[in-house]
């Protein structure tokens, strides 16, 4: 092996408790998109544009947490920011537009998908309790509230003291990234309704202020807020102000123009398709047969057909006969 691929591959973290959920969800979901694969119904939700983004929305989990950006992290506050980014603004938007939910659905024994079927059905008291949950608003907010609350001195110190915190911190930003981005790119499951073009780019556009804000007050500070950085050794001959003013512009700069990026991918989407929907899920992917039965819906509905027509025939014969 090269020298240079040796010492990249040596200093990767393997570490146990973040492969256990990598790995078993990227055979999850090859496993439900090789099901809607074979069924020519359903070819158009698995295509390969879905699974290459999937996979590679686990891939920049893994660049984050596992290479040696996250050991760098600990010595230089910009490798830090750039880690959250890439958890942040491209593993969360790229693991939606793989349409996870009706393809690992399908992945599922028959059993635990019609459980799960269960949760999401119309009328299920989960799925209007976590519909009134994650409105748009409240996804948006949980996300502000998180992604800059962490940004507080306090808070950022003792992740980076602590390794439970530290991983605290990992956990939330991308469950809170995972609310943030699923009304953008309007992924299944559908339980809001249809999330108008222009409101998406209005959410969008709404977080780019207070993360300016921020990014700006970490650039042009005139001291260190995040103290643990001048107790460890200063490396690639950056002080440890140098090194938080390019964390802060990175979050000022890249981090808002990805919103504004997506905002106006939105509006050329818009433009190009006027009245026609995003592309998304087929309709009937959540369908009672499809659920419950992927690709044996026909006979699902022949069956009801004939236990209807039995049923009718078994009232009908009760039905007395009038006397000739």
């Amino acid at each position: 092996m090269h020298p240079l691929a040796r010492a990249l591959l040596s200093t990767w973290e393997w570490r146990l408790e973040i492969l256990v959920v990598l790995v078993p969800l990227g055979i999850m979901y090859t496993l439900g998109w090789r099901r809607l694969r074979q069924q020519s119904s359903y070819r158009k939700l698995a295509t390969w544009p879905r699974l290459a983004a999937y996979l590679g929305g686990l891939l920049m989990l893994a660049i984050s947490l596992l290479s040696p950006i996250d050991r760098l992290g600990s010595q230089l506050f910009f490798m830090h920011m750039l880690q959250h980014m890439i958890s942040i603004m491209f593993a969360a938007p790229l693991l939606w537009l793989g349409e996870p939910f009706p393809i690992m659905l399908w992945a599922m024994p028959v059993g635990l998908r019609r459980w799960v079927a269960g949760l999401f059905a119309r009328r299920s008291p989960f799925r209007r309790a976590f519909a009134a949950a994650t409105r748009p608003g409240i996804t948006w907010l949980i996300f502000i509230t998180v992604y800059l609350g962490w940004h507080d001195a306090n808070a950022y110190n003792a992740a980076l003291y602590h390794r439970w915190v530290h991983d605290v911190q990992h956990i939330t930003f991308f469950l809170a990234a995972m609310l943030y981005w699923w009304p953008v790119v309007g992924a299944a499951p559908h339980i809001h309704g249809r999330f108008p073009g222009w409101a998406r780019m209005a959410y969008l556009l709404a977080t780019v202020p207070p993360n300016m804000l921020v990014g700006l007050s970490i650039a042009f500070a005139s001291h260190v807020i995040y103290t643990y950085y001048l107790s460890v050794p200063r490396i690639w001959g950056f002080t440890a102000l140098q090194d938080q003013m390019i964390s802060g512009a990175i979050m000022w700069i890249p981090g808002s123009m990805m919103f504004i990026m997506v905002a106006l991918l939105i509006l050329a989407l818009l433009f190009r398709e006027k009245d026609q929907p995003l592309p998304g899920a087929p309709a009937d992917w959540d369908s009672d047969e499809a659920m419950i039965a992927p690709g044996l819906e026909h006979r699902v509905v022949q069956n009801r057909w004939r236990k209807a027509q039995r049923e009718r025939a078994a009232r009908q014969s009760d039905i007395p006969q009038a006397s000739s």
